[in-house]
């Protein structure tokens, strides 16, 4: 079977499966009129069709039934922005299967971040499993299609059978190897099930600790766009090593997405008690699509959900945490009633969904959420008044932003709801003194990581480049030396927060809650 023939069937299982998708569109005649498109293509490579008209599933499948791939697929896309759930997430993943098969990666990805973590559960997380998988073959990568497949004994659909069964084939006609059986038969990775008590206390039981950690094999880039990046974080371990006053000896591998499998294999011949890294995602990905994990990792990034192993460990600087952080914060003020604004970008997305779950599991509500332009030449203050007019009873401003955005969007909120207090993450300060820029911060609440606010007191925080990035690189260290307790419950004093570990295996930090006076990070009283 050739990836043209893959193609052709698949084509013939989407085209039966759409008609499927009947069902999930609110308005069935509002494209009968108006089903001519044009065509245009956005920097992320995505193909956002402007038709006449309301874009409905049926308007999908008319376009898909042409050939018109591409513009079907963002139709369905749009399509299931106004449906609700669970019907919203089967139409996205309908719309990532189509870009999938014609093997155009970013905008797959792009549709699939979409998709909310909670919401990958049975038939979804088979389906999200299925795409990257068809993905992955279609830019020949068969062991990693076949590692990401649903698993045989998985409970779905005859017709996803059927595909996934022909990815399978095809993957195994490719020269894929099948990895090992899990004892999961779920066919839902552990880190998305939900974790009781008891299956709690399994997971972590199932996970690979170090026997010691003496020797550390560091798989961080040496040159590149995160070549600077890469030499603060192994400063920061290099110095925490110092700190200690215990054995830690630590080498560094020079990786990249394209050599981490060969570092990390060297790593581990040469005695490695744990690695940490790597730090590039695609390099992550492409670590744990081997499946040759033998020896612990902690990476310093996040993995594709789906992928994990019982040897790894993620740690990072996730804005989620902080957003959950800050949800948990304001709920406990009191404060149940909120304004979300964040930058009209997928890390904006990311940010105000994190939120909003939080906010609501813990009795908030979120009476609006507004994304703003992510241009500074826009109109800040025409949106803003918008969302103001729109938040009736708002008790608090949830602030997704960068430093800049922040500076046009705190004065402007000062001058519209003088009342509302601010929450943002970090991203709001850059890290750097710029007292006079930082005067528009002014009264905004924020989680900040102990060592920025610590080296602010002791005047030393010009001397780094990028100082929560090196606090990464010293709790690193100490993560790895503490592994064993940590998979205890117990918890360490970071310098990027109050560390633990959680049962999937992804390490948590709780930051400080800070504020800004006359323009310079203080810590919240």
């Amino acid at each position: 079977m050739t990836i043209q023939d893959l193609r052709y069937s698949l084509s013939m299982g989407l085209m039966s499966g759409i008609f499927l998708l009947q069902g999930c569109s609110l308005n069935s005649n509002l494209f009968a009129n108006n089903a001519s498109t044009n065509q245009q293509t956005f920097g992320e490579g995505r193909v956002v069709s402007q038709f006449k008209g309301t874009p409905t599933v049926e308007l999908g499948n008319q376009l898909f039934k042409q050939g018109r791939k591409p513009q079907a697929a963002e139709v369905y896309y749009q399509a299931a922005l106004s449906l609700p759930s669970p019907q919203r997430e089967r139409v996205i993943l309908q719309a990532a299967e189509v870009t999938a098969s014609l093997g155009d990666e970013n905008t797959t990805k792009h549709y699939l971040q979409k998709i909310p973590r909670q919401a990958l559960t049975g038939e979804n997380q088979a389906r999200y499993r299925y795409t990257l998988a068809l993905l992955a073959l279609q830019n020949e990568q068969a062991t990693q299609a076949l590692r990401l497949l649903p698993l045989p004994h998985s409970v779905i659909s005859t017709g996803l059978r059927s595909k996934v069964s022909l990815v399978r084939q095809r993957a195994l006609e490719m020269g894929g190897r099948l990895p090992p059986q899990p004892s999961n038969l779920s066919g839902i990775p552990p880190e998305l099930q939900p974790h009781s008590e008891t299956n709690q206390h399994t997971t972590q039981q199932q996970s690979t600790l170090p026997r010691a950690v003496e020797n550390l094999a560091v798989l961080l880039p040496d040159s590149g766009a995160l070549g600077s990046v890469g030499k603060e974080i192994y400063q920061g371990m290099q110095d925490m090593g110092n700190q200690l006053g215990t054995v830690t000896r630590s080498k560094q591998y020079a990786t990249t997405a394209a050599n981490v499998i060969n570092q990390y294999q060297q790593a581990t011949s040469e005695g490695a008690d744990i690695v940490v890294g790597p730090l590039d995602k695609d390099a992550l990905d492409g670590l744990l699509a081997s499946n040759v994990l033998t020896v612990p990792v902690l990476s310093l990034n996040y993995a594709t959900d789906g992928q994990s192993s019982p040897a790894l460990y993620q740690f990072g600087l996730s804005p989620e945490d902080e957003a959950r952080q800050v949800a948990a914060f304001t709920t406990g003020r009191g404060l149940r009633q909120a304004l979300v604004l964040v930058p009209d970008s997928q890390w904006g997305s990311r940010l105000a969904e994190a939120f909003t779950a939080a906010y609501s599991a813990a009795g908030g509500q979120v009476i609006i959420s507004v994304a703003y332009p992510n241009n500074t030449s826009k109109d800040y203050l025409g949106t803003l008044q918008a969302a103001l007019a729109n938040s009736s009873g708002a008790q608090m401003v949830f602030l997704g932003a960068s430093p800049t955005q922040a500076r046009l969007m705190k004065p402007l909120l000062q001058a519209q709801a003088p009342d509302l207090p601010v929450y943002a993450t970090s991203h709001v300060f850059s890290g750097r003194v710029e007292r006079n820029k930082d005067a528009d911060l002014e009264g905004i609440i924020y989680t900040e990581i102990p060592f920025v606010l610590q080296s602010l007191q002791q005047g030393s925080l010009e001397q780094l480049k990028y100082p929560r990035l090196y606090a990464l690189g010293m709790d690193a260290v100490a993560i790895a030396k503490n592994l064993p307790a940590l998979a205890q419950n117990q918890r360490i004093q970071g310098h990027t927060g109050e560390i633990s570990l959680a049962p999937n295996r992804l390490i948590q930090r709780r930051l400080v809650m800070a504020t800004f006076k006359d323009g310079l990070p203080t810590a919240l009283e």
